[in-house]
């Protein structure tokens, strides 16, 4: 154990930076909203003691990066512009697609956005990852708590394009009378 040292370029102390800065977030957005009970949850309730988790783990993880000496691949020596755009990134697609063309193909669009920011892609590990993310979601959110998203593009797209269709065709027909 090394002695008390300030170290701004341990991974662990801008793990921590980041989980007080996200908690801190949730409480202070969560503040208006009412806490209840536990037996009887308010819309407040999982946000606030969320973010209180992510505050104390953040607390103790970056507290740990001033007496712990970095191993050599734990020294951050640039941030990772690309990873930190395409992470967000991912998550922001799987919201644009999962309405249109459905969730197996928001899933994959998901997993190809993220998996695309690392540098040693296991197609293995890939295949399980999206099978797994997938029953998850298809058995804890659309079969157990009723969520309503299409499983397949068909239902959704299909919808989408009719939409369209008439959306382009309607305009068309008040102009030449068919």
């Amino acid at each position: 154990m090394g002695s008390f040292k300030f170290r701004s370029n341990h991974q662990d102390f801008w793990a921590g930076v980041m989980f007080l800065g996200l908690g801190i977030l949730a409480v202070y957005l969560s503040k208006d909203y009412p806490l209840g009970r536990a037996m009887r949850m308010g819309p407040g309730y999982f946000p606030t003691y969320l973010g209180w988790g992510m505050v104390i783990i953040g607390a103790i993880v970056g507290a740990r990066s001033f007496f712990k000496d970095p191993a050599p691949d734990e020294v951050t020596t640039k941030w990772a512009v690309v990873p930190l755009a395409l992470m967000p990134a991912s998550v922001a697609v799987f919201a644009l697609l999962i309405d249109t063309v459905g969730l197996v193909i928001a899933v994959l669009s998901m997993l190809i956005l993220a998996n695309a920011s690392i540098r040693n892609f296991r197609p293995i590990e890939f295949t399980v990852n999206f099978i797994v993310l997938l029953c998850i979601a298809i058995f804890v959110f659309q079969k157990g708590l009723g969520v309503p998203f299409n499983t397949f593009w068909e239902e959704s797209l299909g919808k989408a394009l009719g939409e369209l269709f008439s959306l382009v065709i309607h305009p068309l027909r008040l102009m030449f009378g068919s």
